[in-house]
């Protein structure tokens, strides 16, 4: 009995050192947007843009186009189209300017101008920022779900006895924060499967490692487990998978994540929104044909050992795929985010920035093992 608190107070440790990230990368201000940080205080930076709006501006650094972005958490191709230098390929400069506050969006944060950039919403938030009146729109897909590599995974301690997603009924369940890929998915399947969502319990757990230490604690029942957490605590041997995300709908779809900018950078700033969907489309591709590489690269960009982090496989169509959005409006306005007719599915997305094909240099591109960026600010 001894050896096995023992053993659980190491997993423990091992899921609070990765939930430490949230706070190495946290900002003490939601304020992260300062000049300083942006690059408009350097001589070197120079005002690209006539609008009369000043957060409306893009800054040039060394001839590139200095877009602000929060630093990363989980695995994201954003950090792989950086660290790889197809940002700077594509005329960029990516700068970090802190974390995402907790409780807020990165499209608030893009209508406050703070950032200028949503790297790792899926096409749900896009609406539901649209529905809000802020102008972002999806420009390029990024991550699908797999079953080999599912975008969520649902786990309980070892002996629960909960068997599988069908015995959830009266469950209480850690969440990162309600969303369609956070309370979402399970209230459509409670409701898919003949079970009452209301029975459902919810607690909101933002930290992560959160979920995952308080299901050993005996706290809930059931964890929604995301990259790098699911990886690390399904290694422990302490948990048990229940179901994933691929179970619930076995469509890539259900992965889909949506990769942003604001409209006016889109409408302004033409060959910078060109940039970033050919990043993006490069930094999918070397993804999926390097996944060790990748999830090395993240790892030892977010501090974790390497194999911490579970790769997620990338969309590899250069377009965005509008039947995957159909999936996505489908599930939420099941389960009430919004009304049918409130907004259509074309309006969060464009197909018109169809991104070049990769280099072929890209086919023997290795990672050096190097951390090049400084995601500090």
């Amino acid at each position: 009995m001894k050896n096995n608190q023992l053993k659980r107070n190491r997993i423990i440790a091992a899921i609070l050192a990765a939930s430490l990230l949230l706070v190495q990368f946290g900002c003490t201000s939601s304020s992260t947007g300062d000049a300083s940080s942006s690059g408009t205080s350097s001589s070197a930076s120079s005002t690209a843009s006539t609008d009369t709006d000043p957060s409306h501006q893009l800054t040039q650094e060394d001839g590139l186009y200095v877009l602000r972005a929060f630093k990363p958490t989980t695995f994201m191709e954003f950090t792989i189209a950086d660290e790889l230098g197809f940002f700077e390929d594509a005329g960029i400069k990516i700068d970090y300017v802190g974390s995402l506050p907790s409780g807020v969006t990165d499209y608030q944060m893009i209508q406050q101008g703070e950032i200028d950039v949503s790297y790792s919403g899926h096409p749900a938030g896009v609406a539901q920022a649209r529905l809000a009146g802020i102008q972002v729109t999806m420009i390029a897909p990024g991550m699908v779900d797999n079953e080999n590599n599912p975008h969520v995974t649902y786990l309980v301690d070892k002996d629960s006895d909960i068997q599988s997603l069908k015995d959830i009924a009266g469950a209480t369940i850690g969440i990162a924060g309600t969303g369609v890929c956070t309370d979402g998915y399970l209230k459509y399947y409670a409701l898919e499967n003949g079970i009452d969502p209301d029975s459902l319990t919810f607690v909101n757990m933002p930290t992560g490692g959160q979920p995952e230490q308080s299901v050993l604690q005996g706290l809930i029942d059931v964890t929604d487990s995301h990259t790098p957490y699911a990886g690390i605590a399904e290694a422990t041997g302490e948990y048990r998978v229940i179901g994933t995300t691929w179970d619930i709908f076995q469509n890539p779809a259900a992965g889909l994540g949506a990769r942003c900018l604001p409209d006016w950078i889109i409408e302004d700033y033409p060959q910078v929104a060109q940039g970033f969907v050919d990043a993006m489309y490069r930094a999918r591709q070397w993804s999926n044909a390097n996944p060790t590489e990748a999830s090395n690269l993240v790892a030892a960009v977010l501090g974790l050992d390497s194999g911490d982090v579970k790769v997620l496989v990338q969309d590899s169509d250069k377009n965005i795929e509008p039947s995957y959005i159909d999936l996505w409006f489908q599930i939420a306005e099941q389960i009430g985010l919004w009304e049918d007719g409130d907004i259509n599915p074309s309006d969060i997305y464009t197909n018109a920035f169809v991104p070049a094909d990769a280099p072929a240099s890209d086919e023997t591109l290795h990672w050096d093992g190097t951390v090049h960026n400084d995601y500090d600010g």
